[in-house]
């Protein structure tokens, strides 16, 4: 969906949570970055609106005194917007506001407050879980209610029922053909340059080197033509003097025409990207002049920390979209020009970490989207792959866990003991005590759904529950 502006060109609401942004560089309800590439959320080409109607044939396959079907069937339509939607009654007393609100002219006394949330997968459809309510949702008026906090993915067409009579109904709807924003970021206070949406020339890092200008590929065939140009690209808006680029290029060992060389560099590069694109600093050196975002390591930290910002944010949807594009970056092993410099080393140890990073910030958005069954064989792999990061191992108890292999998650924080035993080194207090509450069972390990964007739904007195479960109508058979 494009991204609506006021007539000052300040956002009127969020792409990601829909609501007023109130900055204009990240929204500051869901960390939503509003200057990302593509100036909209990860899911903007998709537009999802569900239906909400009484249905009889539902309401005929429960039995249930003293309640009748409505007289008069409203419905309504609402467009899902943002990474959760919750469903229930609205409470002013319990501060519960769900964005599917059926009281008022919906009044259905058989949905729970906090029935159930719609959570926005990273490929755009969505998940339906039911927050163990108290007469349970239904994917079909033949079937069990759906065990409660579970995920189940939603299609096109696919309808729930909830409480006494409401159905509900998902529609995927053509998006309006309204043109995308094309905007401009203000200029960083270190460079000239304003980050266009359109780019002049692209240079790819992570990975073989690639050059692009307006479109077409360009080749750069000299290897030390193509580590200046690497290093003027990690340093690009910012002035990188002779030296550095001598160091860069040998080292030590640099020739005694070394600088006669980086000039004969600069001048192939000239002729290869556009002019104007390498300027002379003073007192001696080089910078390239573009917007960071020409860069792909600039568009991959950027996406990182908007994907970070939105896991802590509780967007666990938007998190993993952002993540996988930012992953996706990734040709290769990065700066191989640079590989053998002491600059280089230094730079790729970095990239290579932040990328670590990342992959273990996108399995824990997984893991906050319920994908646990799916994650045990992925996180196997990534613990043996790299051993020593101990978040990954918590991640992977935590799959096998609430997959159902507790015994299997008992064993693995035993092999990560042995593991970090082998080099000298201890688990850490915390995975110690993960340990110990599986090993007991505890509440808090159990994956339940955030009921309201970014928040984590109050967990119900236990005996409340109970007294709701005992009171759930009678299907017949």
């Amino acid at each position: 969906m494009p991204v609506e502006t006021s007539p000052e060109g300040s956002l009127d609401r969020c792409p990601n949570c829909g609501l007023p942004p109130r900055s204009l560089t990240v929204c500051t309800n869901c960390a939503y970055n509003l200057i990302s590439r593509d100036v909209v959320a990860p899911w903007g080409h998709q537009k999802w609106e569900i239906v909400i109607r009484p249905d009889r044939e539902y309401f005929d396959t429960l039995e249930h005194e003293g309640v009748e079907f409505p007289e008069e069937r409203a419905s309504r339509r609402v467009q899902l917007v943002g990474d959760h939607v919750s469903i229930g009654r609205r409470s002013r007393r319990l501060a519960i506001n769900p964005e599917i609100d059926l009281s008022g002219a919906l009044e259905d006394d058989g949905v729970s407050r906090r029935h159930a949330v719609l959570m926005r997968q990273p490929e755009g459809h969505w998940a339906l879980i039911d927050q163990d309510s108290a007469n349970g949702t239904l994917l079909g008026v033949d079937q069990d209610p759906i065990p409660a906090n579970h995920p189940f993915l939603l299609s096109d067409g696919d309808t729930a029922y909830v409480g006494y009579w409401t159905k509900l109904s998902i529609e995927r709807v053509e998006p309006d053909e309204t043109p995308q924003l094309d905007a401009e970021s203000r200029p960083s206070q270190d460079t000239r340059n304003i980050a266009r949406r359109r780019r002049l020339f692209e240079i790819d890092l992570l990975g073989p080197l690639r050059v692009r200008v307006r479109g077409e590929d360009v080749s750069i065939g000299a290897p030390q033509v193509r580590a200046v140009l690497a290093l003027l690209a990690l340093r690009i808006g910012t002035p990188v003097s002779v030296a550095d680029l001598e160091w860069a290029l040998w080292g030590d060992d640099e020739p005694k025409a070394a600088k006669q060389a980086i000039q004969n560099h600069i001048k192939d590069l000239r002729k290869a990207i556009e002019d104007g694109a390498i300027e002379t600093t003073q007192p001696s050196g080089y910078r390239l002049v573009g917007p960071k975002t020409s860069v792909d390591v600039f568009r991959f930290q950027a996406q990182c920390a908007s994907g970070h910002s939105l896991l802590e944010a509780g967007h666990p949807g938007a998190a993993v979209a952002e993540l996988i594009r930012a992953l996706d970056l990734w040709q290769g092993e990065p700066l191989l020009d640079l590989a053998d410099g002491p600059v280089g080393t230094t730079e790729i140890v970095s990239l290579t970490e932040r990328k670590a990073s990342a992959e273990d910030d996108l399995f824990q958005g997984r893991l906050e989207l319920g994908g646990h069954h799916a994650l045990v064989a992925d996180l196997s792999k990534a613990v043996d792959a790299e051993p020593l990061r101990e978040r990954r191992w918590e991640q992977l108890m935590l799959a096998q866990y609430r997959s159902g292999l507790e015994a299997e998650a008992h064993r693995t924080y035993q092999r990560l003991y042995e593991v970090l035993a082998e080099h000298g080194l201890e688990v850490s207090s915390h995975l110690a005590k993960l340990d110990r509450d599986m090993l007991v069972h505890s509440p808090h390990l159990q994956w339940t759904p955030p009921s309201e964007a970014g928040q984590t739904p109050p967990r119900v007195d236990q005996a409340k529950s109970e007294w709701e479960k005992a009171s759930r109508p009678v299907r017949r058979g």
